[in-house]
């Protein structure tokens, strides 16, 4: 690992990421075409069957790594022995008004962010529960018999809105703060080697970085 770099986030979660990247990415390139009803792109990609057949299988694949990442997430909250992480707090509420604060000039910097700002965790529950709806509403116009025409159609518009408004929120809210938030775009990797570089951390999370150097896990701060 590179001395001037910090383990972020464990391997499991990275993997977990990054097939979230690639089920998601699909997910919206095989369900938008079925929401606006775009049907050369649909014939181009092997026609209706073959594309709500394919969307089908993704989305089971992303509800089975939704499962898998709540049991892995949770076991590790429970081996930590601590509360917080990215749980709300109100000291999330707090640093979004300072941070609202110096956006009108009133505060000389922004917010000291801990190890998850109030950012970091918007972005997260914000998948959490967008996975939730969409498979809640998708089971349901997978297997329409089971249900009223009523939740059908409420289902119809809740699957295919949050459909909407998560590809406006990843590729615009998310991929903003992730790879501009450094002062300068440019790629941030975290999200490939889970490592995050130590003047980073010390820009967007000094109370983290400033914990590990309490710690002595960084030596000499740099």
């Amino acid at each position: 690992m590179n001395s001037r770099e910090v383990q972020r986030f464990p391997p499991g979660f990275v993997w977990q990421h990054g097939l979230l990247i690639v089920t998601f990415t699909l997910l919206a390139v095989t369900g938008m075409p079925l929401k606006w009803e775009w049907w050369g792109v649909i014939r181009v990609m092997g026609g209706y069957e073959v594309v709500r057949w394919i969307h089908r299988f993704l989305g089971a694949v992303m509800l089975v790594q939704g499962v898998v990442h709540v049991v892995h997430a949770g076991a590790r909250q429970m081996r930590a022995g601590h509360p917080g992480g990215l749980w709300p707090s109100l000291r999330d509420v707090r640093d979004l008004l300072h941070d609202v604060r110096f956006l009108l000039g009133m505060e000389p910097e922004r917010a000291r962010y801990p190890r998850y700002s109030y950012i970091n965790k918007f972005d997260y529950w914000g998948a959490f529960w967008g996975v939730a709806i969409m498979a809640g509403s998708g089971l349901v116009l997978w297997f329409p018999r089971s249900f009223s025409d009523t939740v059908i159609h409420v289902s119809h518009i809740a699957h295919t809105d949050e459909a909407l408004l998560a590809v406006i929120a990843i590729f615009i809210w998310h991929l903003y703060h992730v790879h501009t938030s450094h002062g300068r775009p440019r790629l941030n990797r975290v999200w490939l080697t889970g490592r995050i570089p130590l003047e980073d951390l010390k820009r967007e999370h000094p109370e983290e970085y400033e914990q590990l150097v309490r710690n002595s896990r960084l030596g000499e701060p740099g």
